[in-house]
């Protein structure tokens, strides 16, 4: 019996990122009892910026050869009996191709305001206030896959091929079982964010007993701008033939019996192809409380209190997948010969082929919802040629 198992595995470009960012909780900018005539002006200012590229590009070729033989025997020109009995032949051959992924976990970005607060309060007559917070986030995600792979294999199995012609006795050949079983795998391009803004907070603005002809603003600022872009390239290309043998044997022109007894020829063949994944899970609305008021203002005073929030969120995601498959697949047990023999049989074994091809490509979601399909171009080709006799 004669087996040969491949294992070939190929891992490429795993990138992985996870950090927090502290927002900013419990801002405070006042002014209190501020005198005639007097300027005045309290200010917070927090700046966030978050910028994060990861490319990954993996090119992958396997070109594999395997032959298991027990074949090709001659029992010829005896003068006893000439007989020709094989073991098994079988191949294993898994390969498996892994490449790109990247995930980025970015948790209290910033994009959720804690507790801010701007605020005058008892301000001097002719006097000019300004009470201002301001915080401003920005994140950037870009990632990107490109993967090529070429998968090229030939796997033969054989007990087959033998002979036990011109014997003066009997010609008997029996072989064993010939066997194939190969699985591929390519896992490519897998983006992954996830953004969480925070707990959120309550946003107040406010002037409270301002002086006769003075100018006051109370003023809470946030803008959250979050851009992410995942992009993914795939080019997958499988190359095969695979072929399992018992037959093609001869037992002829001997003076008994020619007999031939063949086993089985399997060929199991499992190809799955998984390319272009993008899911985005963003948390960056939240539960923020706004409060803006002026209260108790004096005579001819300019008082302005506000509270405002702006959030843009874009998300882009593109998949471009190029599968092509082509195959051929055979399994034989038959064309054996037993000819000008004073007796004659055969009896060939079962041969079976089983191909499976399975190609999932260019996957969006966002929040757990699919994405939009338009950014997805996938090509498919599968030809695969059976046999089986």
């Amino acid at each position: 019996m004669k087996n040969a198992r491949i294992n070939a595995a190929a891992l490429s470009a795993v990138a992985s990122l996870a950090f927090s960012l502290t927002p900013a909780f419990a801002s405070t900018a006042s002014n209190d009892t501020t005198g005639w005539n007097s300027y005045n002006e309290a200010s917070v200012d927090v700046d966030t910026d978050v910028d994060v590229d990861q490319t990954n590009n993996a090119s992958i070729t396997n070109n594999i050869g395997v032959y298991a033989n027990t074949g090709g025997n001659e029992a010829n020109k005896n003068t006893g009996e000439g007989a020709v009995s094989t073991g098994d032949a079988s191949v294993t051959v898994s390969l498996n191709n892994t490449a790109n992924s990247n995930s980025v976990n970015l948790e209290d970005c910033g994009a959720c305001a804690g507790d801010l607060s701007a605020s005058n309060t008892k301000t001097g007559a002719d006097s000019y206030n300004k009470a201002e917070v301001d915080l401003d986030t920005d994140v950037d995600v870009d990632q990107t896959n490109n993967a090529d792979i070429d998968n090229n294999l030939e796997v033969k199995s054989n007990t087959g091929g033998n002979e036990a012609n011109k014997n003066t006795g009997g010609g008997d050949v029996d072989t064993g079982d010939a066997s194939v079983t190969v699985s591929i795998e390519n896992m490519v391009n897998e983006n992954s964010v996830s953004l969480s803004g925070g707990d959120g907070g309550s946003l107040s603005a406010s002037n409270d007993t301002t002086g006769a002809d003075s100018s006051n603003k109370a003023e809470v600022d946030v803008d959250t701008d979050v851009d992410v872009d995942q992009t993914n390239n795939a080019d997958i290309d499988n190359n095969f033939y695979f072929k399992a043998n018992t037959g093609y044997n001869e037992a002829n022109k001997n003076t008994g019996e020619g007999a031939v007894s063949t086993g089985d020829a399997d060929v199991e063949v499992d190809v799955t192809n998984t390319a272009n994944s993008n899911s985005a899970d963003l948390d960056v609305c939240c539960d923020v409380e706004l409060d803006a008021s002026n209260e108790k203002t004096g005579a001819d005073s300019y008082n302005k209190a506000e509270a405002d929030v702006d959030t843009d969120v874009d998300v882009d995601q593109t998949n471009n997948a190029d599968v092509d498959n082509n195959g051929e697949v055979k399994a034989n047990t038959g064309d054996n010969e037993t000819n000008k023999n004073t007796g004659d049989d055969q009896d060939t074994g079962n041969a079976n082929v089983d191909v499976d091809v399975e190609t999932t490509a260019n996957e969006n979601s966002v929040n757990g919802e699919d994405g939009d399909g338009n950014d997805n171009n996938v090509d498919v080709d599968v030809n695969v040629n059976s046999s089986s006799n």
